[in-house]
């Protein structure tokens, strides 16, 4: 756990957008979750663990299980066709928030990005289970979670598709925003 903790994941911002949209990465603690635009508001998404981001199962024994070997994962998704990108609208995370990062993709990956994982939700949509404390309806993730593929870590990965450099590990949901010198290094 002390390796972990020391764990950042540095995200630095693509450069020279054509065509920049907002979006939000957020921070509840533990876990991230992404708040995209779309024609007619805005759609949140979540990965985790089946048994306790869905199920609810808490304990030590819960825990270990969902990271050291693989369990099924899950796909949160919840469209709000009446919110407005900005502000942030707060009322998409009813679990609560430590933290707000505004960045901007181009708008092509992010639109790619909701087609692809979309195309992932509608295939479990008959097995969807809505959970109230997150207000989130689930489905099956087609890959296992674990601790090398945890909520975080595939938070990352959907920031890559978005054009984001991502460096070091977010396990812990500890993210940094780079910004780039004049001389293109990051900082």
């Amino acid at each position: 756990m002390l390796l972990l903790a020391g764990c950042a994941g540095r995200l630095t911002p693509p450069s020279d957008l054509n065509d920049p949209v907002d979006f939000y990465l957020v921070d509840h603690g533990r876990h991230s979750s992404l708040v995209l635009p779309r024609e007619q508001g805005v759609v949140r998404y979540a990965y985790g663990e089946w048994g306790w981001y869905v199920m609810g199962r808490r304990g030590a024994l819960a825990g270990m299980s969902a990271m050291l070997w693989p369990t099924r994962g899950a796909l949160g998704r919840r469209i709000f066709p009446d919110a407005a990108i900005a502000p942030f609208p707060s009322r998409v995370a009813p679990e609560g928030v430590e933290e707000v990062f505004p960045l901007q993709a181009e708008a092509t990956q992010v639109e790619a990005l909701q087609r692809h994982l979309d195309r992932i939700f509608d295939a479990g949509s008959e097995r969807a289970y809505h959970h109230p404390r997150y207000d989130l309806e689930f489905v099956p993730y087609p890959r296992a979670y674990w601790l090398g593929h945890q909520s975080n870590l595939v938070t990352a990965q959907w920031l890559e598709r978005l054009g984001f450099e991502v460096a070091g590990t977010p396990w812990l949901s500890d993210w940094r925003i780079e910004t780039m010198t004049e001389e293109g290094a990051a900082r």
